[in-house]
């Protein structure tokens, strides 16, 4: 006899059956709720800048810890392996453009359920890998190849990949820059992921400030034998450091916190959001501005030794990190001493153990003299393999993890309704600027007026010249023959009979005589005098000017009746035509 189905059979279902639905109805609920980021479909300025704020804080962290690696040489250069202004710059334009495509991505697509996988790829994950890749090679040549070869020879990426291969320091640079560039880019990428709350950026605070702290222990460490110069470098980039990451602690501290009571207190505050966030920013853009004064204030009284009085002052933390580096050292050598016994008893040795003595930083090492100086080449090979795949290991790591951070997620977006409080006020910022405005036309519109009025008048001045010195030339500018035939050269022209370029005086006096009727006796003592005067360098005497002078005035004369009866009157003129 075959037992019933409940589910099957006619009437209600069971409690019991009733019950295990719903618990599991309300777990399935749970578990999609969690796995859901409920985002609002449109962030004040507060809530966006909070990610900016913390990413800041740990880039001025990344920041210090460049600069500390870059005192004491590690890879071999006295700079830091990524300029100082780029970690946040990059960080925020990843941060920027995830937050975009996920945003697009959840207007334009319905919001994943329950049986869809969120690990799919965002959609600008492509362009925020592009971005990683091209900063990295740019990064790589400006710290590596910039002196000797341009960004865009392809030349400099045939020397980086030789300079992997075999292992020069230039390679681990680049691999170190790979790995910056990868930790400001999942930074960005988790913050913008991550909700502006107050244990967040607590959490940013603190451990930006630990890795601060230890950066500054370590560069009080550091020995005399390093260069003055990088020290003081050093000390002036903690002295700028610091002041910005205490300001940009205490704006995301503050911000978190009022957005914090802001979401359990919906009814209790008064006002708008975007005025409580104005208030907030106007009160810190005072406070940053005074930290600014004040620190300008210090470097200008204290002088140069502002540095090394705070190197001094602070060298007293270095006593607390001696005794915590000793006390790690020694507790590593205890742990390790089994381990080498272990070895060299396990190990078989042919002949007696070689112990080396100790040199100095100038001193060559001493060797046995039937001992290689020189690995063998097997051994050499292999460690260089192994040392690449360790570097490509990396590199895909880095790559992996990256791709991991820009993947979907359940997200669905809501509007929020807050109720504003709208007070009536007398004052008007649209009737403020349109005010400026017309001050500002008025105040622009008077010199305008007095220029326009000034250019008129030289204008008209002009014309007015031009006009008197066409109608009349000045007889004080005759002074000498070659002003004289200069005149009779422009007379002429303005007569219609201009002197050719290939002319000289005397063929143009006789072109004038035969072809034109500008022809007069008196062009040949002007043209005779001008030639002795031009080439012979024979000036006529003050008499023999003069004579000269009135005698072209009289032809000038003589030239201007005979336009003035040769041109038409107004009632001979003939009708244009159409």
């Amino acid at each position: 006899m075959s037992q019933e189905d409940p589910i099957s059979r006619q009437g209600e279902l069971p409690d019991d059956l009733l019950a295990r639905i719903a618990l599991a109805e309300r777990r399935r609920r749970e578990r999609l709720s969690q796995s859901t980021a409920y985002l609002p479909y449109v962030r004040t300025g507060g809530e966006r800048l909070v990610a900016y704020l913390c990413l800041a804080l740990e880039a001025s962290a990344l920041a210090a810890w460049l600069q500390v690696l870059a005192e004491s040489h590690l890879f071999e250069s006295a700079l830091p392996l990524v300029p100082l202004w780029v970690p946040f710059p990059l960080g925020a334009a990843v941060l920027w453009l995830t937050r975009f495509f996920e945003q697009r991505q959840a207007r334009s697509a319905p919001p994943l359920d329950e049986f869809d996988r969120p690990g799919a790829p965002l959609p600008g994950r492509v362009l925020i890998m592009g971005l990683l890749i091209a900063s990295t090679l740019c990064l790589g040549w400006l710290n590596n190849y910039a002196a000797a070869f341009p960004l865009y020879q392809p030349a400099w990426l045939l020397a980086l990949g030789g300079d992997l291969l075999a292992l020069r320091p230039a390679a681990y640079r680049a691999v170190a820059i790979l790995c910056c560039v990868v930790l400001l880019t999942w930074r960005g990428a988790r913050r913008a992921r991550q909700e502006p709350e107050p244990a967040t950026v607590r959490r940013a605070v603190s451990g930006s400030g630990l890795l601060i702290l230890l950066a500054m222990l370590v560069h009080l460490g550091s020995g005399e034998e390093t260069d003055q110069a990088l020290t003081n470098a050093s000390t002036l980039v903690f002295f700028l450091l610091i002041p910005v990451f205490i300001y940009c602690a205490l704006l995301a501290q503050t911000l978190a916190q009022a957005i914090a009571e802001r979401r359990l207190h919906p009814f209790g505050l008064e006002g708008s959001i975007k005025e409580q966030e104005r208030a907030i920013l106007l009160l810190f853009l005072g406070l940053g501005l005074l930290m600014a004064l004040l620190g300008l204030a210090v470097a200008i009284l204290a002088g140069a030794s502002l540095f090394e009085t705070l190197r001094r002052a602070l060298a007293l933390l270095l006593i607390p990190y001696d005794w915590l580096v000793r006390g790690l050292a020694q507790l590593i050598v205890w742990l390790l001493t089994p381990v080498v016994w272990l070895l060299q008893v396990l190990h078989f040795q042919s002949r007696g153990l070689i112990i080396h003595p100790l040199r100095g930083p100038g001193q060559p090492g001493l060797r046995p003299a039937g001992e290689s100086t020189s690995l063998p080449p097997g051994l050499l090979l292999t460690s260089r393999i192994l040392v690449l795949l360790v570097i490509l290991l990396m590199a895909i790591g880095c790559l992996r993890l990256v791709s991991k951070a820009l993947r979907q997620r359940r997200v669905r977006l809501y509007k929020r309704q807050e109720l504003e409080e709208y007070h009536e006020s007398l004052w008007s910022g649209s009737l403020f600027w349109q005010q400026v405005r017309t001050l500002l036309s008025t105040l622009l519109s008077g010199p305008g007026r007095l220029l326009r009025r000034w250019c008129l008048a030289a204008t008209a001045l002009a014309r007015r010249t031009q006009a008197a010195t066409l109608q009349q030339p000045i007889r004080g500018s005759l002074e000498n023959m070659r002003a004289i035939y200069r005149a009779l050269l422009d007379e002429a022209r303005r007569q219609g009979y201009p002197r050719r370029q290939s002319e000289t005086a005397l063929e143009y006096r006789r072109r004038l005589e035969h072809e034109t009727p500008l022809a007069d006796p008196r062009l040949v003592p002007l043209t005779g005098a001008y030639l002795a005067a031009r080439y012979g360098r024979s000036e006529p005497d003050a008499p023999r000017l003069g004579w000269l002078r009135a005698t072209w005035l009289e032809l000038q004369e003589r030239w201007r009746r005979r336009r003035r009866q040769a041109a038409p009157g107004p009632l001979s003129r003939e009708p244009r035509k159409a």
